[in-house]
């Protein structure tokens, strides 16, 4: 685990602050009221930092007992190791090494905490969900804390078992969402002071004013900042900001009509096509995936949709249920 991730170092703002407290209450009484908790959002949100806290947290205050942190992916990786090829007819059999899966399972089960990350990388892997779903009972019926985090929802990872799924949702389920300006502001300025460099609030805000979509964002782009100063041999300023990042100037507000008119464009249609009544295949396909992005990006009403592509209320739901569909299974 990385010590930088503590609770102390940990940005709060509205879209954090829930998850945050709920991580905190774990490392407090492990396997206590939350157990497993699911942390869940998109990449650079803060999960893995959220997570390791409570492992940090565990450590120091509770040494006695034994925590885990590792990756579903390198889970995985062990789990493979834990086999053998022999010679067989027609060709190589995979046959299980007991000796090296009894030590995987005693190195995952015999411990107080695990933290698990990343575990949407199980999806497809149908052998190393079940060998998973023994860990989780394993650890679960003896009274063990189990964290977890994912880039989306249980019930939003396509092929995960049904029993792996009920279990993580039986817990305590929290979202971590995009950081809002002020929060964004709060993140640079904590980590420069952690880097130990000086900089004017101008250059936060022009930081979190440009870049909106993740924590690693934005001390890349304060990094960057540094870095520039540094080799000029100037002090940071809005101005060397300016010069170093070249941020546009911000995007033009999205709005319905700018959605319609690209979704229009791709498809080489128009948008009186989108609008019309029309049933072809192409023409629908895309008014589908219109809606669908109106209804996403702009987290507009079904009525709203409704009205600007003349559907009635229950028609904007079937699109974005039939796009939302799609995506897990149309690559």
């Amino acid at each position: 685990m990385n010590l930088k991730y503590k609770f102390e170092n940990f940005v709060q703002g509205e879209n954090s602050k829930f998850a945050y407290k709920a991580a905190m209450a774990v490392a407090q009484n492990p396997a206590g009221k939350y157990n497993p908790l699911f942390i869940y959002g998109a990449s650079g949100l803060g999960k893995t930092h959220l997570m390791q806290a409570i492992g940090h947290y565990i450590i120091f205050n509770k040494p006695e007992l034994k925590v885990r942190y590792i990756r579903m992916e390198e889970y995985f990786n062990e789990w493979v190791r834990c086999f053998q090829f022999a010679d067989a007819a027609g060709g190589k059999k995979r046959q299980i090494n007991n000796s090296q899966m009894r030590k995987f399972h005693q190195k995952f089960q015999n411990i107080d905490v695990l933290l698990m990350d990343d575990i949407q990388f199980i999806e497809s892997k149908m052998k190393t969900m079940e060998d998973f779903f023994s860990t989780f009972e394993a650890l679960y019926t003896n009274n063990k804390q189990i964290v977890i985090a994912s880039d989306r929802l249980p019930k939003d990872i396509p092929t995960l078992d049904n029993r792996l799924r009920t279990r993580f949702e039986m817990g305590l389920v929290v979202d971590i969402v995009p950081p809002d300006f002020e929060t964004r502001c709060e993140i640079v300025k904590s980590y420069a002071k952690e880097l130990e460099v000086e900089a004017d609030d101008d250059v936060f805000e022009y930081i979190a004013e440009n870049f909106e979509n993740n924590v690693r964002e934005l001390k890349g782009a304060f990094n960057k900042v540094s870095a520039f100063a540094e080799f000029s041999g100037l002090g940071v300023t809005l101005g060397l900001a300016q010069k170093a990042l070249r941020c546009e100037v911000k995007k033009k507000e999205i709005t319905v009509d700018i959605i319609a008119q690209k979704t229009a464009d791709y498809f080489s249609l128009t948008v009186k096509d989108l609008k019309g009544t029309a049933r072809q295949q192409k023409v629908a396909h895309a008014r589908h995936i219109a809606i669908y992005l109106a209804r996403e990006v702009l987290q507009m009403s079904y009525e709203s949709i409704g009205e600007f592509f003349a559907k009635k209320h229950t028609t904007i739901m079937y699109s974005c249920d039939l796009i939302t569909d799609k995506l897990k299974v149309d690559n």
